[in-house]
């Protein structure tokens, strides 16, 4: 069974480590699932929180102290709920970021460790969709039609998902009447193409579009930021008023 790079993750202060290995039949042992359950909620502090469930023993994980007085139970810390003592959560004791889940129920359930997606690295979130651990079409009739596709449409999509984020920023040359210098980011920072994909055209998809920027006047006296979020509502008709064509934010922060 030949192994692929092994997927990595950590916490956000880094103390938590753990890789996990993967072999070449990944998507048969191994799945992406969201929980919207109310102890996930409560937990997660979210609505919905989305994890990757692997085999157990392809999760190894590991601690890294930064001072000589942290040991490995104030690093990794468990949880386990008094109405539910088969299972455990882990997090980071120092930033709190959640890990892993594991339970023993229902049977078998204890062969498998679910973690965070979050807590992966920014590189290997983008290549769960190359894993085959997303859905397919949900039509039918969409994988029929993707019989035919060449393997240049393939390497099209990997590089579509691959590549650097639409929202990487742009720096405006100074205005010569303010002598301020934009910089501008539009869309969101860093996102998961195959999740904003599934989100697409949905009021958490509009939500997420919106354009950041600051700039700073050349001698350095003079700061602003700004935020333009984008919504759109379509009424019953699809006429949108001329109000909620858009929300515009704007703050300056002036220092002599």
């Amino acid at each position: 069974m030949t192994a692929r790079e092994p997927l990595r993750g950590s916490c956000h202060c880094g103390r938590n480590q753990y890789i996990i290995q993967l072999p070449e039949d990944v998507s048969e042992h191994a799945d992406i699932y969201f929980d919207s359950s109310r102890d996930s909620r409560r937990l997660h502090g979210m609505p919905l929180s989305a994890w990757l469930r692997v085999p157990l023993n392809w999760y190894q994980s590991h601690t890294l102290p930064y001072f000589e007085d942290e040991s490995r139970a104030t690093i990794r810390r468990v949880f386990s709920p008094t109405h539910a003592p088969h299972t455990q959560r882990a997090f980071c004791g120092f930033c709190g970021t959640p890990l892993s889940f594991w339970t023993d129920s229902p049977n078998g359930e204890a062969e498998y460790m679910s973690v965070t997606i979050g807590s992966l690295s920014g590189d290997d979130q983008r290549l769960l969709e190359y894993l085959g651990l997303l859905s397919e079409s949900e039509d039918d009739e969409d994988d029929e039609d993707d019989e035919g596709i060449q393997e240049g449409q393939i390497v099209d999509v990997l590089d579509r998902t691959t590549r650097a984020p639409a929202s990487s920023p742009t720096v405006i040359p100074s205005d010569s009447s303010t002598g301020v210098s934009r910089t501008y980011t539009e869309g969101t920072v860093a996102g998961i193409p195959w999740f904003e994909e599934m989100i697409e055209g949905s009021r958490l998809g509009r939500l997420m579009k919106s354009r950041r920027g600051y700039g700073v006047s050349d001698d350095q006296s003079t700061s602003l930021q700004w935020e333009v979020s984008e919504w759109t509502d379509d009424g019953p008709e699809g006429v949108q008023p001329a109000s909620s064509s858009g929300k515009r934010k704007r703050g300056r922060d002036t220092t002599l």
